[in-house]
């Protein structure tokens, strides 16, 4: 085993940023931890947010372009979806689809709301309204509107999912069908269409997946529970509980093994044209199926 690389961070190590940095007075606070900017992630932000009970997570806002999504891990509150509030606990997971569907999070009980988050980086194309405060956001720049000229808000119960009312298949992988992944699809039952993210288990001594890469997409995994071994490249390190693994498009080989059973987030990309390699079977996956990689 080697020292750990600057892909894999445990979420709780992290240092925590406080915003905003001095009281507002609007009910508006949090802590969070930037996940895949600390491990090297850049065509996806994914963070760890905290709030106390009492808080909104954010300002109510939607996004033009970019898909967002939030999945509880503790605590419990509301969210708001406009014209919609409704409750969470540990196991929901709350997709924003692009469009006039304002949203936040308000910690309620006697514990922080606890959320991992993340959601697409397009910063050239996308816009952020903030209706309560009449502002949009775009390119960096505030700009103010009459929240009477935005649209009729679009929020809807089906955005929102828990992990008890989504199925969990067996997935052996085409490759190495010894490797079976127990799933659940959070991101297909919430209706996500670019960020994909689900729910994994793995039995002892099992591993993950065929050794592999992608070109055009990436990756990552927070670990829930459990401990395994990840093979990265041609080293090999421990992780468990709390440690998230980032795996940018064209990065390392990789694949886990659970030492026990292990369970984890696991989140990336929904893109056509991506190609997975498998350096190890002579192979490359596109969206044509499987075929030998040219000599």
């Amino acid at each position: 085993m080697s020292d750990r690389p600057r892909c894999i961070v445990n979420a709780r190590e992290l240092e925590a940023f406080e915003r905003p940095q001095s009281p507002t007075g609007d009910g508006v606070g949090w802590r969070i931890r930037k996940l895949s900017d600390a491990a090297g992630l850049t065509r996806m932000g994914v963070s760890m947010r905290e709030i106390e009970p009492g808080l909104a997570g954010t300002h109510l806002h939607y996004h033009d372009v970019e898909e967002e999504w939030a999945y509880v891990l503790s605590g419990r509150g509301r969210v708001r979806i406009e014209p919609l509030e409704l409750p969470v606990r540990p196991g929901n997971f709350v997709a924003f689809p692009p469009g006039p569907r304002p949203h936040h999070f308000i910690a309620e009980g006697d514990e922080p709301l606890v959320l991992l988050e993340g959601g697409e980086r397009r910063p050239g194309e996308d816009c952020r309204t903030y209706p309560e405060l009449g502002v949009r956001v775009r390119n960096g720049k505030d700009e103010s509107l009459d929240p009477a000229t935005l649209p009729a808000f679009e929020g809807a119960a089906r955005q929102i999912v828990h992990l008890d009312r989504v199925e969990e298949r067996a997935l052996p992988h085409a490759l190495t069908p010894a490797a079976i992944r127990h799933q659940r699809d959070l991101d297909r039952a919430a209706g996500m269409q670019r960020q994909a993210l689900s729910w994994v288990r793995l039995e002892p001594g099992i591993e993950s997946t065929t050794f592999h890469t992608h070109e055009r997409t990436d990756e990552w995994v927070l670990l829930l529970s459990g401990n395994a071994e990840l093979r990265l490249g041609d080293e090999r390190h421990v992780v468990g509980a709390g440690d998230f693994v980032a795996h940018p498009a064209k990065g390392p080989p990789h694949v886990m093994r659970a030492s026990s059973e292990v369970t984890y987030l696991m989140g990336g990309e929904h893109i056509d044209d991506d190609v997975v390699i498998y350096p190890e079977r002579g192979m490359r996956l596109t969206s044509a199926g499987f075929e030998p990689i040219a000599p």
